[in-house]
């Protein structure tokens, strides 16, 4: 049985099913329904945590998008929940100071970092707000596709619309069914460690005043970054909060351990000698289930293309370029996905919405495959860091970079403008050259945005 979803809306309205309730799911429905298409919504787990996981930033380029949301509402609901961090502090493993610097394109204004879980959640009561119809615990088993719609199977029931928006995340199901590919991975050597703390766990211990107690609180939120060989751990806190969240990049165990405490062990083992061991011990020994996420850093291959055969299915955020946590840009990356393809949706309207799709795919599909190697260029170039004395030289090389052509990017204003180019070299067969990444094509170190 086929359960028809238009019946009830315009005949010119274009119907759109969207699998995932994660910042590109979400995203993507909220820009979706303010163009005037008509959503639903598949989650397969049947509740979101208000607080979970650890931090995210987005960037200028997504928080441009967000921030229209309700004509700046989204942003007032999210402002108590975000981290004021402006500039970043690093030191070396000894102790050294390299300095404060400025945070660019992340900082207060521009874009804000907040706990992944309740940046999830705020999106999932806003876009309810908007009344758009979200299911949970509503796990989809099979995706399908003729030459004039596309839909899904949950709970045995085949449910049509005119596209499907798959936004399952880095471990998606649908991105076989739908593109037919999987991601290959090739591991870095390297794995990542996150916690986030709240009140309930920092207020209760004075061994973490050095970064949150009095004397600190009254000092300017900011990220602290510490380097080390073959280590890099930041923190990240909002002190009037008495909250934060921390990151380690460290060498990846030959043995990963299954629990939180060997995990922290393992990388202890890799700061032997640090002058802050014993600090940066007691925050990681705070992390609690549910709030520490630990993994192995791959490379996870660029699809050839997120679309299905027919194309009305599309893969996109997580699911379609997954990018290692250094690159700074997963979330923001698929706000961009989300904002281009309801712009594309809207100029080709319901009767080509394969073009909207395809347009959608050219427009992005090079510029998020270049943001994901710069995942990996800023990873290799923090982790390969052993001549420290050259960084005292010139201290300025542990800037994060901050590219213009990422961070200072309009992805609406661009599908505006390109939509009818791409469009054409869709239709004509012919090679569409973006206008949105390096010329040369190749990522590099800049530091060059507002």
């Amino acid at each position: 049985m086929t359960v028809h979803s238009a019946e009830s809306h315009g005949p010119n309205r274009i119907v759109i099913i969207i699998v995932g309730l994660g910042i590109a799911g979400l995203s993507a429905a909220i820009e979706c329904h303010g163009k005037g298409h008509q959503v639903m919504v598949f989650e397969k787990y049947s509740d979101l945590r208000r607080t979970e996981g650890d931090g995210i930033t987005i960037g200028s380029n997504g928080a441009r998008v967000s921030a229209k949301w309700g004509d700046g509402a989204f942003h007032e609901l999210i402002r108590p929940l975000e981290y004021s961090t402006n500039k970043l502090k690093v030191s070396d493993y000894t102790g050294y100071s390299y300095g404060t610097f400025e945070l660019h394109g992340y900082n207060e204004g521009r874009g804000y970092t907040i706990n992944r879980g309740q940046l999830v959640y705020a999106m999932n009561e806003y876009a309810r707000s908007l009344g758009i119809p979200i299911f949970l615990n509503s796990e989809v088993t099979e995706y399908w596709e003729t030459e004039d719609e596309a839909g899904v199977v949950v709970d045995g029931k085949r449910i049509s619309a005119d596209c499907v928006v798959c936004a399952e995340g880095i471990h998606s199901s649908g991105r076989l069914m739908i593109t037919g590919q999987k991601m290959e991975l090739k591991e870095t050597g390297y794995a990542a460690s996150r916690g986030y703390l709240d009140a309930c766990v920092t207020s209760q211990d004075s061994k973490l005043n050095w970064i949150l107690g009095e004397e600190e609180a009254e000092a300017e939120d900011c990220v602290y970054g510490w380097l080390g060989p073959g280590v890099h751990f930041g923190i990240t806190t909002k002190k009037r909060e008495n909250e934060l969240f921390w990151y380690c990049s460290h060498k990846d165990a030959c043995t990963p351990s299954k629990d939180i405490d060997g995990t922290i062990n393992q990388i202890l083992d890799c700061m032997e000698g640090w002058a802050a061991r014993d600090q940066l011990e007691t925050v990681m020994r705070k992390a609690k289930k549910g709030q520490f996420v630990s993994e192995t850093l791959a490379i996870r291959t660029p699809l050839a293309t997120w679309l299905s055969p027919k194309r009305r299915m599309i893969v996109i955020g997580d699911a379609a370029h997954a990018a290692l946590p250094s690159s700074g840009q997963g979330g923001t990356q698929a706000i961009e996905d989300a904002a281009t393809l309801a712009i594309c949706l809207e100029l080709a309207e319901k009767r080509d919405v394969a073009l909207a799709l395809s347009v959608t795919e050219k427009l992005r599909h090079q510029r998020a495959q270049i943001v994901q190697q710069g995942g990996l260029a800023v990873l290799q170039f923090v982790m390969n860091h052993v001549n420290f004395q050259a960084l005292r030289t010139d201290p300025t090389m542990v800037k994060p970079p901050h590219p213009a052509w990422i961070l200072d990017h309009d992805c609406q204003e661009y599908a505006y403008r390109e939509f009818v180019k791409a469009a054409e070299a869709v239709q004509n067969g012919e090679e569409y050259v973006p206008h949105n990444i390096p010329r040369d094509g190749k990522y590099s170190m800049e530091y060059n945005s507002q």
